[in-house]
Parts: C-alpha cells; structure tokens; sequence
C-alpha cells in the first residue's frame, strides 16, 4: 500500500528518518547553546556535560509550539530555582531564552 499523500516527502512526521536526524542535530545544537549558557558554572566538566540535559526536551517541546517567549522565560526561572536550587539571574535567562527563540525559528525554517 503506498504512502498517503501527506507523508511522502514530509521531513517533519516523526515516521520519517530525517526527522530523526533533525531531532537529534537540533538536541545537539541545543545541548552546546544550554552548556554555554551554564549558570552552574560547571560546563568545563566533562563529566558535567548533561548537567542541562533535563531542560532539552521541555525547551524544544516549548519553542516547537511557539510560546511566548514571556512564558518560556517564565519557565526557565522557576526551573533554576525549583530544580537547580539557585537563584536565577533574570537578564540572563530572558537572553537565553531570546537567543533560543531566534535559534529555533532559523533551525527549523523550511528550506526555501
């Protein structure tokens, strides 16, 4: 039985292996930007590197359905504080949060 119509050639149906390979390209990506980000001061740890790896999956779920960036910052914030136990630096999570926004938009733009 052929494909439906609507699968063939869609890069982003979680049954295609290239959406796969995006996922786990843009884990990566994301991966680096929360290690730079680092507000635990541990990155240069090499075994510290899945120190933010908690955060992966909910920031993608979060921008893949466009919050706001307002909500996602909100997030972020209760995030270091309830699950690091650290007291965020506002200014620095709003910018990362901008910077994941805009990351996100260019990673995932359709090919043109």
């Amino acid at each position: 039985m052929p494909e439906p119509a609507w699968r063939v050639g869609d890069t982003w149906d979680p049954g295609n292996g290239e959406n796969r390979e995006r996922t786990r390209l843009l884990t990566r990506e994301l991966r680096a930007r929360l290690l730079a980000w680092d507000p635990i001061g541990n990155a240069g740890n090499f075994d510290a590197q899945d120190e933010y790896d908690c955060l992966i999956s909910p920031l993608m779920h979060r921008l893949s359905n466009q919050e706001a960036e307002v909500d996602v910052g909100d997030w972020l914030l209760a995030e270091v504080r309830d699950h690091f136990g650290m007291t965020p630096d506002e200014q620095r999570e709003r910018a990362l949060i901008a910077e994941l926004k805009v990351w996100w938009a260019q990673a995932t733009a359709e090919p043109t």
